[in-house]
This record gives structure tokens, sequence and C-alpha cells, in this order.
């Protein structure tokens, strides 16, 4: 363990050298991921003009949403973002070759050797929103509040990096699976809106509690926080969400490194 600590510096050194040699290009990333979620505030704060309110969440309520939204997300697409690059580019392109002879475990090199510094204009965009929106906000802060959202912040994201492990592993049988990836990781967007809103569709509510859980995750904590209940409370208790959030991260990273592991076993290369 201390030998993989120790590579992981190593390998996250390298990789912001080698983001930083081109300067420009890593604040062109920074600032276009910036951009485009400020576009896409922009059109939710359209439609909350238009309609007043979404289900009793005023515009600060969905914008403080929507920033712990881009926060988890931006955890795991700083850190985690090089599994996309499994079902895109390296079983396709044989990529994967090259980590196999080497004698630290392949997931550990592939995870370890990319920051994603585009990252960053997501967290900072969440942290002025839940800043801003915030102060505009009557929220009784205590303890229990304070540290679900850590946990979000925390586990939550470790359930989307389960998420995308789980899909990306599907190409060592495939050889190719970022459209799954991307088909999954696209439901990321309900959980900008409030679960509550789903209420008389229980199959969706279900499949974002349950399968993909991103509204377990991101909407309910958020709707605990600033309402002090939530439509989906396990054991009407917000320690039983708590522990629901970190159940679901571990479920779904063993799962996904169980199936990459699998499927290191029986992958024959594609050549390059």
């Amino acid at each position: 363990m201390v030998r993989y600590i120790k590579l992981y510096f190593v390998y996250i050194s390298r990789s912001i050298q080698a983001r930083l040699e081109y300067k420009a290009d890593a604040f062109i990333g920074i600032f276009s991921f910036l951009l485009t979620n400020v576009c896409s505030i922009f059109a939710l704060a359209v439609m909350i003009q238009s309609i007043n309110t979404l289900d009793g969440w005023n515009m600060y309520m969905l914008g403080f949403l929507y920033g712990m939204v881009m926060l988890v997300k931006s955890i795991d697409h700083l850190f985690t973002d090089a599994l996309w690059f499994i079902g895109y580019w390296y079983i396709p392109q044989g990529k994967l070759d090259k980590h196999l002879v080497r004698p630290v475990h392949p997931l550990f090199q592939i995870i370890a050797e990319t920051i994603q510094f585009e990252a960053l204009g997501e967290l900072i965009l969440g942290v002025l929103l839940i800043s801003i929106c915030g102060t505009n906000i009557d929220i009784s802060w205590d303890f229990s509040k304070v540290f679900l959202m850590i946990i979000c912040l925390t586990f939550g994201s470790g359930v989307i990096t389960g998420l995308k492990l789980i899909t990306s592993s599907i190409a060592l049988w495939t050889k190719r699976s970022g459209q799954v990836m991307s088909v999954v990781y696209g439901f990321s967007d309900c959980a900008k809106y409030p679960m509550s809103i789903f209420k008389h569709a229980k199959g969706v509510s279900i499949f974002l509690l349950f399968i993909v859980p991103f509204g377990l995750i991101m909407s309910v904590p958020v709707e605990y926080i600033i309402f002090g209940t939530a439509s989906f409370l396990p054991f009407n208790s917000v320690y039983g969400l708590i522990g629901t959030i970190v159940l679901s991260c571990i479920f779904f990273v063993t799962i996904g490194v169980s199936l990459f592991n699998l499927g290191l076993k029986c992958y024959e290369s594609v050549g390059n």
C-alpha cells in the first residue's frame, strides 16, 4: 500500500508537469468547462424565471443543487477521468497493452497517470454557486447537514467512479464501451433537478435512487439540507441516508474493480 501511495504522487506529479507544458491549452480547457456550465445555469435561470418555482424550489435552491452536483462530479472528473479512455481509446487502439507489462496493477496506472485540470472550472463554479445561493436560503445548519455534505462530496464521487468503472470494463469483452458510458453518465443531468418532480413516475425515481443513483447522492441530500426532510430518507434518519450513500459507493466500486479484474483474465489485445 505504501508503495502505491508513493507511486501515485509520482504519477500525478508527472501528469501535472505534462499538462502544464502547454499552459494555454490547460487554461483554455478550464475556461471551456467553466463557460459550458455557466451557459447551463443561465438556461436553468431563464426557465425558473418563467415559472417562478419548480415544485416548490426557487432559483436559489436550484442553484444550490446545481452547485452540489458540479462539486461531486468535479471531484470524480479531476481524479478518475482517465476511465473514459478505457472504453473509447485504450482497448480499441491496443493502448492498454503497455499497462499490462509493468509490475503495477493496470487500473492503478490508468487512473493515476491523468489528472484533469478542466475539472477545476466545475469546482470553482460549484463553490461559487453554493456560496452565493446558500446565503440566500434560510438553511439551519447543524452537524448532520455538514457531515452529509462531506459524505456526498467524497463517497458520492466514489459512486460515479464506480459506475464509470463498471461501464468502461465492458470494453474488455466488447472492445469498445464509450457509448454505454456516455448513456449512463448522461443520467447525472437528472440530479440537477429535485427528485420530487419525478413523484408521478415511480420507475424513474427507483432508477435514479438504486440503479444509477445520481439522485441518491446529490438531489436527495440537498433536499434534506434545504428543507430538513427529503422524499427518500432511509429509516427516517439522515444517518440512514449517509449510510446508504457510503454502502452504495462501496458496492459500485467493488463491482467495478471485480469486473475489471475479471475482464483482464479474458482480455485479447487488438494490437496497434
